[in-house]
């Protein structure tokens, strides 16, 4: 049986056009196989959408579609109010993306791999220079010179999440931000993201583990295994 996530057509709080990210009946199949189907939400500056969901249900297909990384089959993804679809260089230049893989080089040291990570993302030199603030920020000033390689799990994906921080990004993607990490790199993951909503910026994350997010700001979205997608 096809998997179908489909989000009630009559439910009140999407398809807000006016919202800074607005998703209207976006649809994906894969080779035939319709995996999601009229998904439609609206999130606005300072709000967070955690995605639930069973393993398979279309979570990570739906954040790769949103990043660029997958062609939707049908729908339309509109940021600031504009077609993502017709102005992509400005939606590109809007979001950061981390998937499950951290996206970082084990062979050079933590400093390296942001100072990388600023020329690819064309970071201004200025902030270039913030590189140890950032790592103390995850607490990993102590490790600025360390080679990754020899970082536990946790502290690479704290890492990882440096990188936001750096890029300074309004959007961020983030597939299952939390997952393998200990209780210290949890509650570091869940200040940054708070940090980031108190500037203003947007999170939409995939989620098993709990992440502890103001109610006030948190918008939720159900991937369901019966085939159907809530809000």
């Amino acid at each position: 049986m096809s998997k179908h996530a489909e989000i009630p057509l009559q439910s009140s709080r999407t398809n807000r056009q006016d919202a800074l990210l607005s998703v209207d009946k976006l649809a994906f199949d894969r080779a035939g196989e319709m995996l999601f189907s009229n998904v439609a939400f609206d999130v606005d500056a300072g709000q967070v959408l955690q995605i639930h969901g069973p393993n398979g249900s279309g979570k990570t297909t739906l954040l790769r579609v949103l990043a660029g990384l997958l062609r939707p089959s049908a729908g339309v993804v509109r940021w600031r109010g504009q077609d993502t679809h017709a102005h992509p260089e400005a939606w590109r230049q809007s979001l950061a993306f981390l998937g499950h893989l951290n996206g970082i080089s084990d062979d050079l040291t933590a400093a390296e791999n942001l100072s990388f990570s600023a020329v690819l993302g064309e970071v201004s030199e200025e902030r270039v220079e913030v590189q140890e603030q950032v790592l103390k920020s995850v607490g990993l000033d102590r490790y600025q010179h360390a080679i990754v390689r020899g970082l536990s799990q946790g502290q690479k994906r704290r890492l990882a999440i440096s990188r936001l921080l750096l890029e300074h990004k309004p959007l961020w993607l983030l597939d299952e931000p939390a997952a393998a990490l200990d209780d210290e790199s949890s509650a570091v993951l869940e200040r940054c993201i708070e940090g980031h909503l108190e500037r203003g910026g947007i999170v939409l994350m995939t989620t098993h583990k709990s992440i502890n997010t103001s109610p006030a700001v948190t918008r939720n979205l159900y991937f369901e295994p019966s085939g159907r997608c809530s809000d």
